[in-house]
């Protein structure tokens, strides 16, 4: 994920909003259903908060490119093609590059799919239809993910509960 103030914002809002789905599913005996509703509270007020901090995002042109079998500039990703090529696999790399020079590759093969961005590495599930990353997601292996979603350009895909 590039480190953007859409990207930070989005990231802190996710986890508030998770922090509350968690606080709400603790099955906790009577006596603490007070403090419960008391802390569900004040964490309601802090995502309040940091949603009326929610930043623009910033605009960016990008180049993109899509090459079938194509190499990856990034050496992790050129491990992992090396790979494919020794196991007979078809890959497609997806690159997108920034007026700001940033540079997110993204290798796409049988449905999963590793994208480098911003020093970062992220795995999971890709959905060909959005085309986006479906980070930790692995439908074969029962794995839900984390609730990160991202764009080809590393954009974190994120919209704010209306009810917060």
């Amino acid at each position: 994920m590039l480190k953007t103030a859409w990207n930070e914002w989005s990231l802190k809002a996710l986890q508030l909003e998770t922090a509350l789905l968690a606080l709400e599913e603790i099955e906790l005996p009577e006596e603490f259903h007070g403090q419960q509703d008391a802390a569900e509270e004040k964490l309601l007020d802090l995502a309040r908060a940091w949603k009326q901090r929610q930043p623009a995002k910033e605009p960016r042109r990008w180049e993109r490119q899509t090459q079938a079998g194509g190499v990856p500039r990034d050496a992790e990703l050129k491990a992992l093609v090396t790979g494919f090529k020794e196991d007979g696999k078809e890959w497609t790399l997806l690159r997108a590059i920034s007026d700001q020079q940033e540079v997110v590759e993204t290798v796409v093969s049988e449905g999963r799919a590793c994208m480098a961005a911003g020093g970062e590495y992220y795995l999971g599930q890709w959905d060909a239809k959005e085309e986006v990353l479906e980070v930790g997601r692995d439908d074969d292996a029962g794995e839900p993910g984390t609730g990160l979603v991202l764009s080809p350009t590393a954009e974190l895909q994120y919209t704010p509960d209306p009810d917060l």
